[in-house]
């Protein structure tokens, strides 16, 4: 593992078993489809991740495996109406272990190896303040050598995937139920209207665009999650208020991932906060950016889990999904 954390004077810290904190639900999702996800870390943890941040030597890699997912993997292509990648844009192919992956460098994607391996789809990020260019945590290095660093990484997971007897490969069980992408029988209306101050409002099931796959889709589609951004018809004054930015993503079944945000020690610096009409066993957390009025909201309510993004009362819009759900 520590191979993978070289700086450019040939440091090798040792990391520590962590989990990333971060402010999409999504990221936290893999393990409620019967994967694996794991994480490390070398320097500080992060903290609230949409602060901007003051310390830069931080790095993260995180491996994540979800079976049955190599039929839907999809490498780097560009065609006439589609882009399709396997996490991001594969600036450099490499075949690791007789297998072909696609890799890349990003600000978004951070640095990625990405491969169907047996039936799996198997994700390697690392991940640190990429935009950060003076005293960044590998800072003299360029992508094709932070890439080669993570290619033992690569190795030994595929090995271990492509070795292992069927007894060995035993992946955690999970009971998904199908259910229905209604953002108005999920949330309601009226409630989220009147915490954004407009007399009415409707909803837009986000789907990914034909022809595009990436890792969080696939899991978000797997795992039944959906987002619904809200359409309102808001006078000006409140345009500026952050009305249309609102979005609300729905994951049932999976109130247990807000009980790993608040139990992981490296995510305690997401700031909880309580709810008006939680009950106990209920969480919430709640991150908001230092540059922005921009929040989000991550909250469990029953067995389901709900993310409120928004530059408006985020914390009013998730009371109101709970007031209509209880």
């Amino acid at each position: 593992m520590a191979p993978v954390f070289v700086t450019a004077d040939g440091t090798a810290p040792t990391p520590v078993a962590a989990i990333q904190p971060a402010f999409d639900l999504i990221d936290y999702v893999v393990p409620a489809v019967g994967g694996l996800s794991c994480s490390w870390r070398v320097g500080p943890a992060v903290t609230n991740p949409l602060l901007d941040p003051v310390d830069f030597d931080w790095a993260y890699v995180s491996v994540k495996v979800v079976p049955g997912g190599a039929d839907s993997w999809a490498p780097y292509t560009v065609g006439d109406d589609a882009l399709s990648f396997g996490d991001g844009p594969s600036d450099t192919a490499m075949t690791i272990g007789g297998i072909d992956a696609a890799t890349g460098c990003g600000y978004d994607t951070g640095c990625f190896i990405s491969a169907p391996v047996g039936d799996a789809w198997v994700e390697i990020v690392l991940s640190t303040n990429w935009i950060q260019r003076d005293g960044w945590y590998f800072s003299g290095l360029t992508p094709d050598p932070i890439l080669a660093q993570m290619q033992p990484l690569a190795a030994s997971v595929f090995t271990a995937l492509t070795d292992a007897q069927p007894g060995q490969l035993v992946w955690p069980t999970v009971d998904l139920v199908e259910q229905e992408s209604d953002c108005t029988r999920a949330l309601g209306s009226q409630g989220i209207a009147t915490a954004l101050g407009v007399d009415s409002l409707e909803y837009e099931v986000r789907s990914p665009p034909n022809g595009l796959t990436y890792f969080e889709n696939y899991v978000a589609q797997r795992a039944g999650v959906f987002q619904c951004d809200v359409d309102a018809d808001v006078p000006v004054d409140l345009i500026a208020a952050g009305v249309w930015g609102t979005s609300v993503t729905v994951g049932y079944d999976l109130a247990g991932l807000v009980d790993t945000m608040v139990s992981t020690p490296d995510s305690q610096a997401l700031p909880t906060i309580a709810l008006k009409g939680a009950v106990e066993g209920e969480h919430a957390v709640q991150m908001c950016s230092d540059v922005t009025p921009f929040c989000v909201v991550i909250f469990s309510l029953g067995q389901s889990a709900y993310q409120v993004a928004s530059t408006s009362d985020t914390v009013a819009i998730a009371e109101a999904i709970i007031a209509h759900t209880r």
